[in-house]
């Protein structure tokens, strides 16, 4: 597993094969460039697909990460809905 640390600094873990220099380098060059959101949303995969690379699962590497995430689609959750549904 490598740690990286994203654009809102949301530390995530990356199972990667250690002997992977090229992918490590690519990620390390590519996730400080990118919201945890961006993420989510599957622009990793997109910028490593145009390598035609592929990685292993993404976990947030954080609890407070992890606590300050669920809070914050707790509140859009709560902001985004039309008043009276």
């Amino acid at each position: 597993m490598a740690k990286f640390v994203t654009r809102d600094e949301k530390t995530i873990k990356i199972k990667v094969d250690p002997q992977d220099d090229e992918l490590m380098d690519l990620l390390t060059n590519t996730i400080p460039r990118l919201s945890y959101d961006e993420i989510l949303d599957g622009e990793l995969e997109k910028r490593l697909g145009e390598s035609g690379r592929d990685i292993g699962p993404i976990e947030v590497a954080s609890i407070e990460d992890i606590k300050e995430l669920l809070l914050s689609k707790a509140i859009f959750d709560a902001i985004s809905k039309p008043i009276g549904r």
